[in-house]
C-alpha cells in the first residue's frame, strides 16, 4: 500500500514538473520572438520610436519557484545547467531540468522497486533514468552547435559582401541577424541588441562566443577583435576566415563519413546485449530471473551495466575525431 501511495505522489510530481517546463517554455520563448520583432521594427520605415525602444531584460533566475531558486543559487552546477540549456536553445530554467531529472529518477525507482521487488536494481536504474533529460539536453546542444557552424560560412560571406559594399561592421552584423535563419540569426540578433543597449562590440561578440562555445565562431570573433585593435582590410580578413571555416566544415564531413562504420559497429555492440536480454526475457522469463532475485545475479547485472557504460565511452572516444 505504501508503494502505491509513493508511486502516486511521484507521478504527480513528475507531471507537475512537465507542466512547469511547458509554462516556462512558453514564457522564455517570448524572448526570441521579441528580438525578432525588434529587428523587424528596425527594418521598417513606418515604425515609431515607442515601438522600437523597449527594455530587453536579462533573467538570471534559475527557477520560477523562489525557494528552489534560492537553493540552486548556492550551487555552481546549477549555473552550468542553465548555461547548457541556453546553449541548447531550450527555453527552460535549470530548476525545471532538475525537477524533471529527480521526478523521472524517482518514478523509475518506484516502478522497479514495486514491480521487481529489487531495491539494488532500483538504485541502479533510478540514476540512469534520471540522467536521460540531461543527456537529451547535451545532444540538443551538440545539434544546435552543428547547425550554427554550418551557417557560419554563409554569414561571413554575407558580412564580407556588405563590407565591400560600404556598410559598417555593425550594419553587417544586423544584416546577418535579419537574413540568416536560426540558430545563427538569433545569436547575432542578441549581440546586435546588446550593442543597442550600450554594450561594446568586443564584449557583445565575446558574450556570443561564450553562449555558443564553437571553435569556428571563436576563430571569427578573434579575427574581428584583432582587426579592431590593429586595423587592416576587414573584408579581406573575413573572406580568408570564411574559406578556412568552410574547409574545416568539409573536412569534418569527410571524417564523419570515414568513421560511419565504426559508429555503426559501436551502436550495434551497445544495442545487441540489450535486445538479446529483452528477447530472452519475453521467451523465457525464468532464465533471467536469477539476475534480479539472487545477490550474485545483481552483482553480475550491475557489472554488465557498468561495462556497457565504459564501452560507450571508449567507442565514442575512438570515433569522435576532433578537427
Amino acid at each position: 500500500m505504501l508503494y502505491h501511495i509513493a508511486f502516486a505522489v511521484f507521478s504527480a510530481a513528475f507531471l507537475s514538473a512537465v507542466a512547469v517546463f511547458l509554462v516556462l517554455s512558453e514564457k522564455v520563448g517570448m524572448r526570441n520572438r521579441r528580438v525578432r520583432r525588434r529587428l523587424e521594427l528596425l527594418a521598417s520605415e513606418t515604425a515609431t520610436e515607442e515601438e522600437i525602444v523597449y527594455p530587453l531584460l536579462r533573467d538570471d533566475k534559475l527557477s520560477e519557484i523562489p525557494a528552489m531558486n534560492r537553493l540552486l543559487s548556492k550551487f555552481r552546477f546549477s549555473q552550468n545547467l542553465q548555461r547548457l540549456l541556453d546553449q541548447a536553445g531550450i527555453p527552460a530554467k535549470a530548476g525545471a531540468l532538475v525537477l524533471g531529472m529527480l521526478s523521472l529518477g524517482g518514478l523509475v525507482f518506484l516502478l522497479v522497486a514495486n514491480f521487481l521487488n529489487n531495491l539494488l536494481f532500483a538504485f541502479v536504474a533510478a540514476p540512469i533514468a534520471g540522467s536521460l533529460p540531461y543527456i537529451y539536453v547535451r545532444r540538443k546542444r551538440t545539434k544546435r552547435r552543428e547547425e550554427f557552424e554550418s551557417l557560419l560560412p554563409e554569414a561571413i560571406e554575407l558580412m564580407t559582401n556588405a563590407l565591400k559594399s560600404g556598410f559598417s561592421l555593425e550594419s553587417s552584423l544586423n544584416m546577418v541577424a535579419r537574413e540568416i535563419p536560426d540558430p545563427l540569426g538569433i545569436e547575432f540578433a542578441v549581440a546586435s541588441e546588446e550593442q543597442n543597449l550600450g554594450v561594446g562590440l568586443s564584449e557583445a561578440l565575446s558574450n556570443m562566443e561564450k553562449r555558443v562555445q564553437s571553435e569556428d565562431l571563436g576563430l571569427f570573433v578573434t579575427a574581428l577583435l584583432i582587426q579592431k585593435k590593429t586595423g587592416g582590410n576587414l573584408a579581406e580578413i573575413l573572406e580568408k576566415i570564411g574559406n578556412t571555416i568552410r574547409e574545416r566544415f568539409t573536412l569534418r564531413r569527410e571524417v564523419k563519413i570515414f568513421t560511419a562504420h565504426g559508429r555503426l559497429s559501436g551502436f550495434t555492440l551497445v544495442l545487441l546485449p540489450i535486445l538479446m536480454a529483452v528477447i530472452i526475457f519475453i521467451l523465457n522469463p525464468e532464465y533471467l530471473k536469477v539476475l534480479l532475485t539472487e545477490k550474485m545475479g545483481n552483482y553480475l547485472l550491475g557489472a554488465a551495466v557498468i561495462m556497457q557504460i565504459v564501452g560507450i565511452w571508449v567507442i565514442s572516444r575512438i570515433v569522435n575525431i576532433r578537427i
